[in-house]
């Protein structure tokens, strides 16, 4: 075992064991939710620039209580004491595949300081991805495997996440299906982006029920009605999550993260407050 992994577990014991000891949190616990809803704080990146506490303090007062994302601020250490003080927990972050594979170290430090459950590869390409191969996505699976079974060695859970670029069809697959089939489920898992799933023409239940328990974390974020099929704000849009979620069980699904990737400045708490109260709708 190596030394990052027995000092994560030990500090998780250790903290646990300081939160049963208090009566004030206790009682102040909220009343759990059907499902871990979190967000991705790209979606409310203008507010985090210019008040990091107090957006975060937002968002928890909304009852989202995880979140998405690396370090705002000076350090990572006092980052993770910000989150605590709130009481939100960022469980996943993560990079490109190119800057996991050249500071792998750098990112490994980071999960443990901010206590990630998963560290996630938001583009497994080294390329734009624009017309893929046979060839790359081969090369592409083989490095996600190689950098999947180096973050399970240091104590955490690796996903990548799609775009709609996954879903072009090579020798009779999609990108997307060459990827999950060549990637050692224990070592690799997914962050489905629903969005980009239904971008690039494809159907989440058709995927679930193809590739089960694969899917341990979701990009929730909605898709308008228009023409161009722009994204939204979730609730807002023609995206059925109800249906969605009612499959998520089978699907593997551990968190949904609340994402918008384009918020205009200013509205990204509205944006923020409007999916979260979408999504506690669903039984």
């Amino acid at each position: 075992m190596n030394k990052l992994t027995t000092t994560r577990r030990s500090f998780l014991k250790t903290s646990s064991l300081a939160l049963l000891g208090s009566p004030w949190l206790l009682n102040s616990l909220p009343v759990p939710k059907k499902y871990k809803w979190g967000i991705i704080l790209n979606t409310v990146r203008h507010e985090m620039t210019q008040n990091i506490r107090g957006t975060l303090s937002q968002l928890a007062r909304m009852g989202y209580r995880y979140v998405e994302g690396n370090y705002y601020g000076e350090s990572a250490a006092k980052y993770a004491e910000v989150l605590k003080d709130v009481g939100l927990k960022c469980i996943v972050g993560g990079s490109s595949m190119s800057s996991l594979q050249k500071d792998m170290r750098t990112w490994l430090e980071t999960a443990e300081t901010l206590e990630y459950k998963y560290i996630t590869c938001y583009w497994p390409w080294l390329t734009s991805a624009e017309n893929l191969t046979y060839d790359e996505c081969m090369e592409t699976a083989q490095r996600l495997n190689e950098v999947g079974r180096q973050v399970k060695a240091a104590g955490f859970r690796f996903t990548w996440h799609n775009h709609d670029k996954e879903f072009t069809e090579i020798r009779e697959k999609t990108a997307f299906e060459l990827l999950i089939e060549n990637t050692d489920p224990d070592w690799v898992g997914v962050q489905m982006d629903l969005y980009w799933v239904r971008k690039g023409g494809a159907n989440p239940l058709d995927l679930f029920e193809k590739y089960p328990g694969r899917f341990e974390l979701f990009h929730v974020k909605d898709m308008d009605d228009t023409e161009e099929e722009e994204i939204t704000c979730v609730g807002e849009g023609q995206i059925d999550f109800q249906e969605i979620f009612d499959h998520a069980k089978h699907a593997g699904m551990e968190y949904a993260m609340v994402e918008h990737e384009d918020t205009e400045e200013g509205k990204g708490i509205d944006c923020a407050r409007t999916s979260i109260k979408h999504l506690d709708t669903i039984r």
